[in-house]
């Protein structure tokens, strides 16, 4: 979803009056733990036309018993094919799926694994498969350790994202942001606060970065900032951070963001916190836009269509309270589309061209290991 291509494609999808009807089924279910392929999927992309990619932290048929993880992709007809076997030395445990350039190049970070054994890499995978290191993390400062989000493309093919700590001792700081310029050169244009020091501009990064057309990118931290409780912010082409909102637990209805942002035609950006749904308008400030008083436990995922209408996914909610997906309209008011009885359902859903939702269990499915499931739209 957070990639160039599904913001492109959530532009397309038709208004949208109120909830939509839909129905579940299974597209597929991914294979046993023994047969050595993707297991337990996170971070599905769809491309033009209806493939889903995604990643698995475990499985394939390197680094025995658990598998050092894959890169695979299902047909609209449910079919999965594996495109990548990680190996350990090219990175392993992906965790937040990959994002697909115009070209049908993927790329991706594996948060462990690479040329210096442990603190991971990021990738890039050919349309022929054909996989090229294009960095590994050497725990040493101001390079960075431990990335693990999705990488967001700008224009010119350049990769940002997000690490967790600059080396392993957590004495530098609590992540950055870094970009590697097209093709090879990689740079830190951002570190955060001091670990446990309290940041002023926000410790730990979640999610991943979004971008808008005057090349300004939108981010949030889980923790820091003036008020302790995380932020959210931008970052200008130039490399100066503002601070657009920092929560505060003590008197914000919701705090501590655990995701990426989405951002609404007008400008405003909503983001998932510890307790619900947040909106930080463009005009300024902050607004409880959904405050989950049931405390189902969001996940941190959430995408939004052109009626401004948001889709995620909790782990407790629902009508039998093993977890749902939802919508919230734009005037805060959420629907269940569907109730899972007995899995628990993945990190956020996404949209094909004719309005159908994506998602994943992480685990459950006929082998236990995790499927995909597809929400189809209802004819109105």
């Amino acid at each position: 979803m957070k990639t160039s291509s599904l913001l492109t494609l959530l532009l397309l999808l038709p208004l949208a009056a109120g909830a939509q009807t839909y129905t579940y089924s299974t597209l597929v279910d991914l294979p046993s733990a023994s047969s050595l392929g993707p297991v337990n999927p996170n971070g599905i992309i769809i491309d033009d036309h209806g493939n889903l990619y995604a990643t698995s932290e475990g499985g394939g048929t390197n680094c025995a018993p658990n598998g050092c993880g894959t890169v695979f992709v299902v047909s609209p007809a449910g079919v999965i094919s594996v495109l990548h076997n990680f190996s350990g030395p090219d990175g392993s445990s992906p965790r937040n799926g990959v994002t697909r350039d115009a070209a049908g190049n993927l790329y991706g970070t594996t948060y462990t694994g690479g040329a210096y054994v442990y603190y991971g890499t990021l990738y890039k995978l050919a349309p022929d498969g054909t996989e090229t290191v294009l960095y590994s993390f050497p725990n040493k400062p101001p390079y960075g350790n431990y990335p693990n989000d999705l990488l967001t493309l700008d224009g010119k093919g350049n990769l940002f994202g997000y690490t967790s700590f600059t080396d392993n001792n957590f004495v530098t700081n609590d992540g950055s942001i870094f970009k590697l310029t097209h093709p090879d050169t990689f740079s830190i244009r951002y570190n955060f606060g001091e670990w446990g020091g309290g940041g002023p501009n926000g410790t730990g990064p979640v999610g991943s970065l979004i971008k808008d057309k005057a090349g300004n990118f939108y981010g949030a931290t889980c923790c820091g900032g003036s008020r302790g409780n995380g932020t959210v912010f931008k970052l200008a082409p130039s490399g100066s951070m503002t601070v657009l909102y920092s929560f505060n637990i003590f008197s914000d209805k919701i705090w501590g963001p655990m995701g990426s942002l989405v951002r609404d035609a007008s400008g405003n950006l909503y983001g998932v916190g510890f307790n619900g749904i947040y909106k930080v308008m463009a005009s300024g400030g902050v607004k409880s836009f959904y405050l989950d008083t049931a405390g189902v436990h969001l996940n941190a995922t959430i995408t939004i269509d052109s009626a401004g209408n948001l889709y995620g996914t909790n782990q407790r909610g629902g009508t039998y309270g093993f977890g749902a997906v939802f919508e919230i309209s734009p005037q805060g008011v959420e629907t269940d589309l569907y109730s899972t009885p007995d899995v628990t359902l993945g990190d956020g859903v996404i949209f094909d061209k004719a309005g159908n939702l994506y998602g994943t269990t992480w685990h459950g499915g006929a082998n236990g290991t995790g499927s995909i499931y597809k929400l189809t739209k209802s004819a109105e």
